[in-house]
């Protein structure tokens, strides 16, 4: 059998950077550890592929582990010699240059010996790398001797409600892109060739970094290849379209930027605060935004789940669920905070729960606090419309809703340390000695991910809680940390 060579994501991986397809196979140590947010696009992907699946009726799996190449082709021969319509996982190698991969669904054309690609993605919209991996699959499936009549790319179908099980086929949609697949192959030939010949150099190839090594996807190896870059770089505060080639002729450190080309707008006073070491502060614009509050104030945070794959009945693909809110309430100007949670802790839609307890503490009076308004305002809109006995009572919480996310991305208080960002987690630090360090969940995306494999049933029980008391206790600090953002606005301002 021919000498395997690269996979499609070992392809994909090179057409963004030769460099990082050859650490990943000489140097793989390099690699950053797999982040909160690839292991849910993973675990993303897999669900939609299982369901894909249903799409189809009597395919057949090809159930070889992903590193059993050889025997996964076998099987796909085998397969295609006994008559088989639809295979999943079918693998095939290019019998010239030793590529190979698998296509998520190989569909025979009825009554004849030609086959469809057919590649699942998560995504609801055709992008530029689904093309890409397309392309590649049919480079090498029609080097495999495979006749291939049509290539398509299945989505999700952004518009589909879940109305009890889910319905494969109107949960996906085919798109086709065969004449999109077929103006890349002499691309894909020359690719492949070039990034099998840099496979088998032993010196590591040179490639400038940019821009490039977070996109399409961020690159396991940035860490490696950027260690020269300080934490603080002209990539934090110029756009993508220009700062590769600011860096490329002034470098990467902020401070031996030319006057000339130094950014204006809010970025201007990133730059500024941070070469002179000092906090900006614009007292007068602070004390109008302080002047929209009035108490008791409802210091309030909400915790979602995003499932590809609707979980509840209403509900579409990629629908943020609210499962969970902290909210801290002050009735008087330095009084103290008392706070309430919800949790939903059943494997059911929590949604009529969430919106009866909301309005139950969220009162009628008062500023209702967030950081960074649209996602309360909209999920709000969302449970106004899908539960409309609360429906007047929560559009009556929106309209209470100020934003503190505002003085903060507008530049009004700015500490050098957050680094051209104005989320809560760079700008809590710089105010305050609270840390979300020692949190046993410390990140929205990392509570996402926890709830989702409640939610499937992934948790053992005598687990869960430690879970609740992590979310309650990662919730919680999100709104005690807006508490402690508006007193420091408040001695800004000599409030």
């Amino acid at each position: 059998m021919t000498k395997l060579t690269i996979s499609k994501s070992q392809y994909i991986k090179g057409l963004q950077c030769p460099k990082a397809l050859w650490l990943s196979r000489h140097s793989k140590d390099l690699a950053s550890e797999v982040a909160q947010t690839k292991q849910a696009l993973f675990d993303t992907g897999r669900d939609i592929g299982d369901a894909a699946r249903g799409y189809f009726a009597n395919g057949v799996l090809v159930a070889n582990e992903y590193w059993e190449t050889e025997g996964a082709v076998e099987a796909t021969e085998q397969y295609t010699q006994n008559g088989e319509g639809v295979i999943f996982e079918a693998a095939a190698i290019h019998p010239s240059n030793g590529c190979h991969a698998r296509i998520d669904i190989l569909k025979r054309v009825e009554n004849s010996n030609q086959w469809d690609l057919i590649e699942v993605k998560g995504s609801t919209k055709l992008k530029d790398p689904h093309i890409d991996d397309v392309s590649f699959q049919y480079h090498v499936f029609n080097g495999a001797g495979y006749e291939i009549r049509k290539c398509y790319v299945m989505l999700v179908n952004s518009d589909y409600i879940r109305n009890g099980k889910i319905d494969p086929q109107k949960l996906f949609k085919l798109e086709e892109i065969t004449n999109k697949v077929l103006a890349k192959q002499s691309e894909v030939d020359t690719a492949t060739r070039q990034l099998n010949s840099i496979l088998v150099d032993q010196t590591e190839p040179k490639e400038l970094i940019g821009v490039k090594c977070s996109t399409p996807f961020e690159c396991d190896y940035k860490n490696y290849c950027w260690v020269d870059v300080p934490d603080y770089s002209v990539y934090d505060v110029f756009s993508k379209s220009k700062v590769d080639e600011i860096a490329s002729q002034h470098g990467f450190d902020i401070k031996a930027l030319p006057d000339q080309i130094k950014p204006t707008g809010t970025k201007a006073i990133d730059v500024q605060s941070y070469i002179e070491g000092e906090t900006h502060v614009d007292a007068p614009a602070i004390s109008d935004f302080l002047r929209q509050i009035s108490y008791p104030i409802y210091y309030l945070d909400y915790e979602t789940i995003v499932p590809a794959i609707p979980m509840f009945d209403g509900t579409k693909p990629y629908q943020q669920i609210p499962f969970q809110f902290s909210v801290h309430i002050q009735h008087t100007p330095n009084g103290d905070l008392t706070h309430h949670e919800f949790l939903h802790k059943d494997r059911s839609d929590p949604r009529r729960a969430f919106a009866e307890k909301l309005v139950d503490l969220c009162g009628d009076t008062g500023t209702v606090l967030v950081y960074n308004q649209s996602l309360e305002k909209t999920r709000n809109k969302e449970l106004a419309q899908d539960f409309p006995e609360y429906a007047s009572a929560i559009q009556a919480i929106n309209a209470r809703i100020v934003d503190l996310l505002e003085p903060f991305r507008k530049r009004w208080l700015y500490h050098p340390d957050q680094r051209s960002s104005a989320s809560i987690k760079a700008v809590l630090p710089c105010f305050s000695d609270l840390s979300y360090e020692n949190l046993g969940i410390g990140s929205g995306e990392e509570a996402m991910l926890q709830y989702k494999n409640f939610i499937a049933g992934n948790i053992p029980e005598y687990e869960l809680e430690d879970l609740w008391k992590n979310l309650s206790a990662y919730c919680e600090q999100d709104t005690r940390a807006m508490a402690i953002l508006l007193d420091a606005l408040k001695q800004q301002a000599h409030e």
